[in-house]
């Protein structure tokens, strides 16, 4: 059985998301050829482990080379596609096996304001007539698309590819009077850095350090602000690698995870869950599915994120854990993925 991932970015660059749920779907069947394509400053081919990886220059007739790749690969074996790039999967001469969803593409360009979202409509409606089976993270994410009431879907929350590794770390090795409060997102609008800032000003006076694992655009802007504001309790951490991720999970007494829009599952709350922490995060979007109890969800006010801090810091006696390996431990997640691209060779 071969396979073929379509993507986003580079696995030499800043692997995070997308790359890293890729990376572990791969390990689902014993495949004899992976494939990857993603976008790339040029056209070039590279090998990653097991991989092989080709990176489409992403340029106006971007289209063209896509094909050409595509054209080369698919006359050597046939291969199962699996598309987490909507794009790709939209401008391929080939029909697509899979196509993951993550946010809808019509609903994600609209809650972010786009101007011409009309388009977006069109590529996302015609996509679905273009793809065998469409696998959706969440609920929500089949509800804010505009899939309809059509049966070729399959909905297949995410796991951690940190579950290996997790054991392995000694938890709260910080310094007993601090309160370390983990946030790791992507540094854009949706994530409500801002909220963040007010609430570790609330509490500069007392023992909370704000850890803001994330690249983004807003990087600078906020990493400005926190200097504007001469705010001691908080760090921009910016990229941060896997084995340093593992240390900040590791050594947090709570996770915190705002979001405005556009979260179609939430990894940062089960990889909480991993390490045995209380997760409290935004009353939105596909959160209330994935958190462990809906006593840990706020609505995105200060006063009411300064509550739920409170709330978390007292509930020690959760397993975490266990909800973890029952609703997203990697073992059930494989097995689910490998009946699934089973399937695909049997249509």
């Amino acid at each position: 059985m071969n396979i073929l991932f379509l993507g986003y970015n580079s696995f030499r660059q800043h692997k995070r998301g997308v790359e890293n749920v890729i990376d572990f779907q791969s390990k689902a069947c014993d495949f004899e050829r992976i494939y990857y394509l993603h976008w790339g400053s040029k056209t070039t081919a590279y090998k990653n482990n097991k991989f092989t990886c080709l990176s489409i220059k992403h340029c106006w007739y971007w289209p063209l080379l896509l094909n050409l790749v595509l054209f080369k690969i698919k006359r050597e074996n046939k291969f199962i596609t699996h598309s987490h790039n909507p794009l790709f999967s939209f401008f391929s001469v080939f029909h697509t096996d899979i196509l993951t969803v993550h946010d809808g593409l019509y609903y994600l360009n609209k809650s972010m304001k786009r101007k011409i979202i009309f388009q977006f409509r069109i590529i996302e409606l015609l996509l679905y007539f273009r793809c065998t089976l469409i696998h959706f993270i969440s609920n929500y994410t089949k509800e804010q698309s505009l899939f309809g009431n059509r049966r070729n879907f399959v909905i297949i929350p995410n796991t951690s590819h940190f579950e290996n590794f997790a054991s392995s770390f000694n938890s709260n090795k910080n310094t007993p009077n601090k309160k370390n409060i983990l946030i790791v997102r992507s540094i854009e609008e949706r994530a409500r850095i801002d909220l963040i800032l007010q609430v570790a000003e609330r509490l500069s006076e007392k023992n909370y350090i704000f850890s803001v694992a994330g690249k983004g655009p807003l990087l600078l802007h906020y990493q400005k602000e926190i200097e504007k504001r001469k705010l001691k309790n908080i760090e921009m951490l910016g990229y941060v690698n896997d084995n340093e991720l593992l240390h900040l999970y590791s050594n947090c007494n709570i996770v915190l995870m705002i979001a405005e829009y556009g979260e179609g599952f939430g990894l940062p709350i089960i990889e909480g869950y991993l390490f045995n922490k209380p997760v409290i995060a935004s009353k939105v979007c596909a959160i209330p599915e994935i958190i462990i109890d809906n006593s840990f969800l706020f609505e995105n006010n200060v006063e009411d994120i300064l509550e739920k801090i409170d709330f978390a810091l007292n509930q020690v006696n959760q397993d975490y854990r266990k909800f973890y390996f029952e609703k997203f431990g990697n073992k059930n997640i494989v097995f689910k993925f490998c009946n699934l691209y089973k399937s695909c060779l049997t249509k």
